[in-house]
């Protein structure tokens, strides 16, 4: 007959299973969190007692089960069941934690919304562009995290069976629950007290930690006559009502002939890149346009850099209008003067979302991703031949606006053999195993010679409005949705952790009919670009009235600091300090006050009040197009 474990050997597994998720945990904590006696007693306390946390939705089905199967009759399936609950649950408790620190590591934040947007929207897993050495690694390490469950289970169980259960490890088990919930308790005064005393080091070696539950007494403490700071005081608490955007409604004279438009966007495409060897095409038509020399996306990431572009709103805004299923104004005019579209992308409309909001009302026979199948490079290549044959086919009678999204610049960083300029770099670029340091300059080459790619196609499209008699009549317009780092200011790789020069400043050309080429040295941002359309389609309004940014061609035009957000954090970004802002966030928050190198400035108050007016402006324009509810 086959008999289940026994409790004592469920207790053993899961005991041994938490010393894994402990050794996992201990991960996330770097040197500077053993750096006091205090800060070692609460490192260890919150690494053994959040181990424990991270492992109950593992431990509590696990006891479940097990009871629940210890009242029916023994069978090999019973057995087996058990086994693969146990073994499944704590196998992707660890494969979770893993995933986190990857995360962790590369962008600076835990899985959150962001992630899970990420995950669970169609394309969203895509969009990371890993190759398949990566893919196969993160598949290898996912079987041995759970053979390492499935070992365990072999020595606990397997091994131990028909041994007679030694009654000291059944009180052993209890003495080490104990000493967790000891453990607990005293973390979580340990910080409340560090959060009454603004005793940093504790709190902020709590962001190490997946899901940290801030605990901060502050009842407590005002009973006990404990003054706290404001919880709020360098973070923003925001809570959009309902949208009114534009302010007042837009007063429209579509003028005689609207100008076609030719907008192209880059991934990942930062602001030192536009560059006679890297991109010559686009070099040279920037001579013949509008060139930005410091210009910033609205965000550190595609989500927010393209919203920003079209909207002309802070990135926060993202989340009331795809909520409120509201399309950007600049594309509702388009269609309101009988526009043609052509919209392409060499990834999905799905991820980020711009199918519920930039492209709202567009037709799906307009929207031509090409998603797969093809590598990045090629795919750009296709869509470059679609948006030419548009070009031949369209309605000469009506103006047109055809859109295109570069993706061969987004890492994995994808080129054809043809467009080397810079070598070596590195063949295989497995996000996982990769040398980032030692091999930082190869892969950047990597993205130098996408880059070079490119710009081919640019050129190709420039070149043929030129043939074709369009260019005078074409507003051509050419973004990076945001930048990319390889290690210059940080010790990140990449995008979306950073609101540095590198992550955020993008290349930025602008042709125009009948404008004057020119280059703009100072600050602009992609929040201008409706404010300069808009009046070319006929729009009366003044800018504030649908948008946060200017009108590029206005004779005062001068913009004092550009605005960057992500999925939770906002950020001042002036030409002498950066300075980024959580929003809703709990318990204890950091205010990154950076120099404009990107360092941390020492004397944070003072900078804060030589940017106090511009702060005060920015914060009023996060909720300038929200009404309060009720």
């Amino acid at each position: 007959m086959t008999v289940l474990p026994s409790r004592h050997q469920i207790d053993c597994f899961f005991l041994l299973s938490g010393l894994w998720v402990v050794l996992h945990v201990s991960a996330f904590t770097t040197g500077s969190a053993y750096a006091t006696p205090a800060l070692v007693a609460w490192t260890l306390a919150t690494t053994i007692s959040y181990a424990f946390l991270y492992l109950l939705p593992a431990v509590v089905p696990g006891y479940v089960v097990h009871h629940w199967l210890r009242r029916r009759p023994a069978t090999p399936g019973a057995r087996l069941l058990l086994a693969a609950v146990l073994v499944g649950l704590t196998g992707m408790v660890q494969v979770l934690l893993f995933a986190d620190r990857v995360i962790h590591d590369m962008y600076g934040f835990h899985i959150n919304g962001f992630v899970v947007d990420l995950v669970f929207s169609p394309g969203g897993i895509d969009s990371l562009g890993a190759s398949r050495s990566t893919e196969l690694t993160a598949a290898l390490i996912v079987l041995a995290l759970l053979a390492l469950q499935a070992a365990t289970w072999w020595w606990t169980v397997m091994r131990q069976s028909g041994q007679a259960r030694p009654p000291q490890w059944r009180l052993r088990a209890r003495w080490v629950l104990l000493v967790i919930l000891g453990l607990a308790l005293g973390e979580r005064l340990a910080y409340g007290y560090s959060a009454a005393t603004n005793y940093q080091p504790i709190l902020f070696a709590s962001e190490r930690y997946p899901f940290y539950v801030p605990t901060t007494f502050r009842k407590l403490a005002a009973r006990l006559g404990v003054e706290m700071g404001d919880e709020t005081a360098e973070g923003v608490q925001l809570r959009h009502g309902g949208l009114s955007y534009p302010l007042v409604p837009l007063h429209v004279e579509a003028p005689a002939r609207p100008p076609n438009i030719v907008w192209m966007v880059v991934e990942s495409l930062r602001f030192d890149l536009l560059d006679p060897e890297i991109m010559p095409n686009l070099w040279r038509f920037s001579n013949q346009a509008l060139r930005l020399e410091q210009h910033y996306s609205g965000g550190n990431g595609t989500q927010m850099g393209i919203f920003s572009m079209f909207y002309g709103l802070y990135g926060n805004y993202w989340f009331p209008m795809i909520k409120a299923a509201r399309s950007p104004l600049l594309m509702d005019v388009l269609q309101q003067q009988n526009y043609q579209f052509s919209l392409h992308t060499s990834t999905v409309f799905t991820y980020p979302q711009f199918d519920r909001t930039v492209f709202l009302k567009m037709d799906p026979a307009d929207m031509q991703p090409i998603s797969d199948g093809a590598p990045p490079w090629d795919r750009d290549r296709m869509n470059i031949d679609r948006l030419l044959g548009f070009l031949d086919r369209r309605d000469p009678g009506r103006p047109f606006m055809a859109y295109m999204f570069f993706e061969g610049t987004h890492a994995n960083y994808n080129f054809p053999p043809d467009c080397v300029i810079a070598e070596p770099y590195i063949d295989d670029f497995n996000y996982l195993s990769a040398d980032f340091k030692g091999q930082m300059s190869r892969i950047k080459n990597r993205y130098l010679n996408a880059a070079h790619h490119v710009d081919r196609q640019i050129g190709r499209v420039t070149a043929h409005l030129r043939e074709k008699g369009l260019l005078e009549d074409t507003i051509v317009i050419v973004l990076g949705d945001h930048g990319e780092e390889f290690m210059e200011r940080s010790e990140r790789w990449g995008h979306a952790a950073e609101f540095n020069r590198y992550q955020t400043g993008t290349v930025a050309v602008i042709r125009i009919p009948g404008a004057e080429p020119r280059v703009i040295s100072g600050i602009t941002s992609h929040l201008d670009i409706p404010a300069t359309l808009m009046p070319l389609l006929g729009v009366r309004n003044p800018p504030q009235d649908y948008s946060q940014g200017q009108n590029l061609l206005a004779p005062d035009f001068r913009r004092d600091y550009a605005v960057a957000a992500d999925w939770h954090r906002v950020a001042y970004i002036g030409e002498k300090y950066k300075v980024a802002f959580p929003i809703n966030a709990r318990g204890a928050v950091r205010m990154e006050v950076l120099d404009a190198d990107d360092r941390p400035v020492d004397d944070r108050e003072r900078a804060k009040s030589e940017i106090r007016r511009e702060t005060v402006e920015m914060m009023n324009n996060l909720s300038r197009f929200s009404r309060p509810r009720g």
